[in-house]
């Protein structure tokens, strides 16, 4: 499907772009004011590099990227796109967050402010390398590596600019790119998810480019979302080309944990865009069928129009939708290590992700996976230090964090304790690696009945813990409530890099483990404390890294996104249960539907029903 389209639309634009070349009239505002093009003989591609603004784009209306509330016509939606849109009101960009948060591609095109694009060549063979993409807007700054290199693995971080790879088509620069965090497709809150990846043309003719963009999101689009661009180029130097932002309280009585959203069914403005632009709000609520020829024959059934639009505004009743994300953990029985900042790594593939922070003192580990691959585990730090494994923190009882403790423990050694008053304080002592951890998983993993061996022995009890090694400061946050009743944040200072265990989990909805303590509440208000803990580097990406307990790095912006989901669910599921629907009606209800296609699932140790049943049960004992 992508590959036709592209052929398609790449011959149409190589047609038109040399029928411009050899007649500069024909593009328009005076013509002859456009060069001549003509493709270099090596057929290497064009030189897009200048200074360029938007010219416009197909949606002329909305000038830039903008877009009236429930104004989603064209828009490929499925239903978890379009519940997501409804749920969003504009007020949503007053969290620190949002207020900063970068722009996405195709976005990014359609953004006032001006873009610069150069190349970088190799100084030794002039060999091109990459083509370097700055925007005004949020300042993003992009490259599209020329290079032939691999996109990264699915647990690398992702960023607002994403990773991109691009090849010269004749004169059609072609762009692959992945690894995008959630941004949106309209300033209305049409969204593209973090999954998706964005198939890009773009085609110099004179002093104009050409861009098209083609959005396959399997979270959140029944199919792709095309856009066609047309930039200028700056005869001069426009000189303004920065973007200052900086996050602060705009709204100061409301707490943190509380996101601003609307009900479904109840959206305040559900029709005034549809009203205003005499169409059907079956039409400005999008879908597949909004970008068929055929739609305009459904438009003619007048008196079938409200109610089948009506019944788009809310969750249909259908069974339940699992995630659709690509893996994000490795499932090839191999041990795989990604440098994350400063000197702490994630080694992933053995249930749980694990971190470590190398020095010149032995290891310190967080969590040790579930047991499974742990001599391919201590193989994967032998190659990161010389020295043995010294302290491991658990961030939870949990099986699949502590499932290797005792090999691990039992490779490592603790030069700390020999000949100190700590000598005899457990069996073992300096011989083995120190295991720590919140007291309460002591006490679980105790009454489990697991082996002594992987039972931490040095524990704290409230607040926080914290150790000077290998040169820089550790905190340990204890997290009463969230996941269980013992887990553990780990921050390395000088890295800033966190490490949050199951508190975030980017395969899945949260594990709220009620009957060992675990909360909803205090899961938001463990994100809430991680938040407070975070700085971004520029405009929500990058600063202080996220080590989650499944699933890819992240950062401040995924985590906040992690938290407005799990808020907006509370709400729903607190409203519901002020209105006397039960369990079973609140799960037939769909709660979840917009996030279901990201992290729900069907099967499995922790399911969506699960997880919407944990969050009744826990809101039900408040």
């Amino acid at each position: 499907m992508r590959a036709s389209l592209f052929q398609i639309v790449g011959a149409g634009l190589l047609s038109a772009a040399l029928a411009t070349a050899q007649d500069p009239a024909a593009a328009g505002n005076g013509g002859g004011a456009f060069a001549p093009f003509r493709p270099p003989a090596s057929g290497s591609g064009a030189d897009v590099s200048g200074t360029w603004m938007l010219g416009g784009h197909q949606d002329v209306a909305y000038g830039t990227a903008a877009g009236a509330l429930v104004d989603y016509g064209g828009i490929p939606f499925n239903e978890a796109g379009r519940l997501f849109a409804l749920a969003w009101p504009a007020s949503r960009q007053t969290l620190r967050t949002e207020q900063c948060a970068g722009y996405t591609v195709p976005y990014a095109f359609y953004s006032p402010g001006n873009y610069r694009f150069w190349e970088e060549r190799d100084p030794h063979n002039q060999r091109l390398i990459a083509i370097h993409m700055y925007f005004q807007t949020s300042e993003v700054n992009r490259t599209i590596w020329m290079d032939g290199r691999p996109h990264p693995p699915a647990w690398a971080p992702h960023t607002f600019a994403g990773f991109s790879t691009g090849e010269w088509k004749n004169n059609i620069l072609q762009i692959t790119t992945t690894h995008l965090k959630h941004g949106y497709v309209r300033g209305n809150g049409a969204s593209q998810s973090d999954e998706a990846t964005v198939y890009e043309a773009l085609i110099r003719h004179g002093d104009r480019l050409t861009y098209l963009a083609e959005t396959v999101d399997p979270v959140w689009l029944d199919g792709p979302f095309s856009k066609t661009v047309i930039d200028v180029r700056n005869v001069l130097d426009p000189t303004a080309w920065l973007y200052a932002c900086e996050d602060g309280e705009e709204i100061t009585s409301r707490p943190d944990t509380q996101i601003p959203h609307y009900l479904w069914g109840k959206h305040p403005f559900l029709r005034e865009y549809a009203d205003k632009a005499h169409q059907p709000l079956l039409a400005a609520l999008g879908g597949a069928e909004t970008t068929t020829p055929e739609f305009r024959e459904k438009l003619k059934n007048k008196a079938a129009l409200d109610a089948a639009a009506m019944a788009l505004t809310v969750p249909a009743k259908i069974p339940e939708q699992s995630s659709r994300a690509a893996a994000e953990e490795p499932n090839d029985g191999q041990i795989h290590i990604l440098p994350v900042q400063g000197r702490v790594y994630l080694l992933t593939g053995d249930g749980a992700n694990i971190a470590v922070q190398v020095g010149d003192e032995g290891a310190f580990v967080v969590d040790t996976g579930a047991g499974k691959l742990t001599d391919k585990v201590i193989a994967a730090i032998a190659t990161l230090t010389p020295r043995r494994v010294q302290f491991i923190l658990n961030t939870s009882f949990h099986a699949d964090h502590t499932g290797g403790n005792a090999k691990l423990a039992a490779a490592g050694e603790d030069p700390s304790l020999p000949g100190s008053f700590f000598a005899n304080a457990f069996p073992g002592a300096g011989g083995v690696a120190t295991l720590m951890a919140q007291n309460n998983v002591l006490i679980r993993m105790q009454k489990a009945g697991a082996p002594a061996a992987s039972v931490p022995q040095d524990t704290y009890l409230s607040e926080r813990r914290r150790k000077w090694h290998n040169g820089e400061g550790i905190d340990m946050f204890y997290m009463p409530g969230a996941s269980t009743d013992g887990d553990t944040i780990v921050h390395f200072r000088q890295a800033d890099v966190i490490a949050t265990g199951d508190i975030v989990d980017m395969t899945k909805y949260p594990v709220i483990d009620l009957k060992n303590g675990g909360s909803i509440q205090g899961e938001i208000d463990a994100l809430t404390r991680i938040l407070q803990l975070t700085v971004y580097r520029h405009d929500e990406d990058g600063g202080t890294m996220i080590i989650p307990g499944h699933g890819r790095v992240s950062d401040e912006y995924d985590v906040g996104e992690y938290r407005e989901m799990l808020s907006i669910i509370r709400d729903r599921v607190q409203t519901a249960i002020d209105s006397g629907a039960t369990v079973d009606l609140i799960k037939a209800a769909r709660v979840t539907a917009d996030y279901d296609t990201r992290f729900g699932a069907t099967t499995g140790p922790w399911t969506t029903d699960m997880f919407i049943e944990a969050v009744y049960n826990s809101l039900k004992r408040r």
